[in-house]
């Protein structure tokens, strides 16, 4: 019997020695997996802010051609109003330019037919009453229609004057459009180019984005591995304590071996971990019925009520492991509370969605399901509390 635990002593001397080498490596990896996840970090910050430049150039672009657009319809609308009103200066210019053209005739040929002779008998100085009565209706006559021939030619010169402006400014509009049209294609060119840069930093922001979901995947893990492993060193620490205490009493069975791990609790109770359970195994110590010596049992077993059962955390705290762990426990999660206290629930069948190393989580939230049985322990500063009067059942 002697042997037989020196032996398993020197066993779990080397294994301690394994697991602290493997601690030492999971810290460098995790180090590095660190420098590498603030490296990212920065990147996706920088493409973010360029990112954030780009659209607001991009915004400003839009603006921009928006206008551009509003100008030129406007522009080409005001084009066609005022090539409106100079078709109709025009047709009115020809109107008057045809009633001139009708006065004219009209009087050179009232004159031929009622004047011709009375103005011959003047010219020959040799007027009669008549002659000289329709000499005055003649000139009376060739006043007015001068008067209304020059108001004509007035309306004329005024319309010939609009016409003038209207190609003037048909002119400026034109080079205005021609304008508008040059700074719209420029801005579009622009326009494009800012749209392959906001194209392409979303493509690098999506490239960075899954490296670094990858680098932190990595470091959950190996945060994951850490905390198993010093949770670990923590156990065969124990375990080591109490295989030399073990070494020490083997000559002496039957005797109670005691557990400075242990410590009463005197705090109130909260929840049960699992509704409707039943205690099926308790904490502390019982006899090993093949070496007749007392073993100290660290946590309680809780019967399930029925298959999928769910299990909750018993108090508020962050999810410190979560892994399966394999073989009889299965899968495990150990929460950390307030006052150094750690509550661990092992032979879960399945984890809830969302629960990972680092998840606060309330009291009474569903970290998982059992199929028979959840094995439960509470410890406070490394020691360990009977759960039993930690909880209600």
């Amino acid at each position: 019997m002697k042997f037989f635990f020196s032996l398993f002593l020197l066993f779990s001397i080397l294994s301690a020695s394994s697991v602290d080498t493997k601690i030492k490596q999971s810290n460098k990896q995790l180090k590095s997996k660190k420098v590498q996840y603030k490296k990212m970090d920065r990147q996706l910050a920088d493409v973010a802010k360029k990112i954030f430049a780009a659209k607001k150039e991009q915004k400003k672009l839009n603006a921009k051609l928006t206008m551009l657009k509003e100008n030129i319809k406007n522009s080409e609308a005001e084009f066609q109003r005022l090539q409106k009103l100079d078709k109709n200066y025009a047709t009115s210019l020809d109107k008057y330019t045809t009633e001139i053209s009708a006065k004219q005739e009209k009087f050179l040929k009232l004159v031929s037919d009622n004047f011709s002779l009375a103005l011959a008998l003047e010219e020959v100085k040799q007027p009669t009453p008549d002659s000289i009565m329709m000499k005055e209706v003649y000139e009376l006559y060739e006043k007015k229609n001068n008067e209304a021939i020059v108001k004509l030619k007035k309306e004329i010169a005024y319309l010939q004057s609009k016409k003038s402006q209207i190609k003037s400014k048909q002119s400026k509009i034109q080079k205005q459009i021609s304008s508008y049209v040059s700074e719209r294609n420029e801005y579009e060119t622009k326009k494009k180019k800012q749209d392959k840069i906001v194209k392409n930093l979303a493509r690098d922001k999506a490239i960075y984005k899954k490296r670094f979901n990858k680098i932190k995947a990595s470091r959950r893990a190996l945060e994951r591995k850490l905390a198993k492993l010093k949770i670990v060193k923590k156990n065969e620490q124990a375990e080591r304590a109490a295989a030399q205490r073990a070494t020490r009493v083997s000559s002496q069975p039957k005797k109670v071996v005691s557990t400075p791990t242990s410590t009463p609790y005197k705090g109130g109770k909260t929840i049960s971990p699992l509704r409707g359970a039943r205690l099926i195994k308790k904490f502390g110590t019982y006899i090993d019925p093949i070496y007749k010596f007392k073993i100290f049992n660290k946590s309680v077993t809780l019967k399930a009520p029925h298959a999928g059962s769910k299990v909750r955390s018993v108090l508020s705290g962050k999810v410190v492991f979560a892994e399966n762990s394999g073989g009889m426990l299965g899968k495990v999660v150990i929460v950390d509370h307030a006052n150094g206290m750690h509550t661990i629930y092992a032979k879960l069948s399945r984890l809830a969605p969302g629960i990972h190393v680092g998840k606060r989580l309330s009291k009474g939230t569903i970290i998982g399901k059992v199929e028979k049985s959840l094995m439960f322990e509470v410890t406070q500063n490394n020691k360990h509390i009977n759960p039993m009067k930690f909880i209600r059942l």
